[in-house]
């Protein structure tokens, strides 16, 4: 009897340490290449500065001094703190997939979109980049993170970005031209953990920024005339009404109005910033940038036309609460 205890007893061990160690012997181990890219793009939010910083005639004489100030103040004079591991850089071109991170929770891997359009030359311009995240094999979410198009006399267009360990990733939609290098996107994402999706944090352009998931901030535009967009309004096929300004227009209306309601009792003091709120969380969707030659992004496009289409309707419903006696 003796003898059968020690065995059950050795038998129970064993089996309870093969249970409690099994996760761990044939898990898959965490492994990864992070940071990746360009750090210098996290700090790379104030596009008006750095637009004027990098304004430079690459055509003209310069003095000594003017050369100095612009390869001191533009960040894209200088790119030696992109960060690309060794092994990265040696299997850059012999694998489908690059992988950047690995874990039983989730991947993060890089694969190049092949150049399919007729009209654009690979021999000037590099595949798109695409970061894939996976999930058991299956992949969950994408996000393009990079591409490199020539384009005449050499000018370009491209997406960069950088990628830290605490999976922050950052873009910039930038270029260079006669008159200098420009920046016109700034935007930051991160990964979701529990719902394995990327998430959008703060898109920010010349014109507006998109603080997700509720705010849309647009920028005061200087050559803003409340005269100029009734007029462009009232003319039906005229496709020259900037849509900030549209925007600007409406959204002031629906303040004057709204207030003129809350004045007369018929609505709470906040009822501008919670429509606000609430119309900007319908239309703020979840941000994708891909290459479109000589053409806005389009994500813009349609962002406006929600946020106008939900401003003249609710200026509708407030002028019919303020003609109610």
């Amino acid at each position: 009897m003796a003898i059968i205890k020690f065995i059950k007893s050795k038998l129970f061990v064993g089996l309870y340490l093969l249970i409690v160690l099994m996760p761990t012997a044939f898990s898959k181990s965490v492994s990864y290449s992070l940071p990746y890219g360009w750090s210098k793009i996290k700090d790379m939010s104030n596009i008006k500065a750095i637009n004027k910083y990098c304004e430079y005639d690459f055509f003209a004489d310069h003095t000594k001094r003017e050369k100095r100030y612009f390869e001191k103040n533009c960040p894209f004079e200088s790119s030696s703190d992109i960060a690309e591991p060794k092994e990265i850089q040696e299997d850059y071109s012999q694998v489908e997939r690059r992988y950047l991170y690995q874990s039983d929770n989730f991947s993060l891997f890089l694969k190049e979109k092949p150049i399919t359009d007729p009209d654009i030359d690979p021999y000037f311009n590099s595949p798109t980049t695409i970061l894939f995240l996976e999930k058991e094999g299956q992949i969950v979410d994408e996000l393009t993170i990079r591409w490199h198009h020539t384009h005449d006399f050499g000018f370009t267009d491209e997406l960069s970005y950088f990628i830290d360990k605490q999976f922050n990733i950052w873009l910039i939609n930038h270029g260079v031209t006669e008159e200098g290098y420009w920046l016109s996107l700034w935007a930051h994402y991160k990964i979701d953990p529990q719902k394995l999706k990327f998430e959008a944090i703060t898109v920010k352009t010349s014109g507006e920024q998109i603080n997700f998931p509720d705010n849309l901030v647009v920028f005061a535009n200087a050559d803003y005339d409340k005269n100029s967009v009734q007029q462009c309004l009232k003319e039906e096929f005229n496709n020259e009404c900037h849509d900030g300004n549209i925007y600007t227009y409406y959204l002031n209306e629906i303040k004057k109005n709204t207030a003129l309601l809350v004045k007369k009792s018929q609505a709470p003091k906040n009822a501008f910033s919670l429509f606000k709120k609430k119309l900007d969380r319908s239309c703020l969707t979840m941000p994708r940038f891909d290459y479109i030659k000589g053409a806005p992004f389009p994500y813009f496009n349609d962002l406006y036309s929600c946020e106008i289409e939900g401003l003249k309707q609710e200026l509708i419903r407030i002028e019919k609460e303020l003609a109610k006696k």
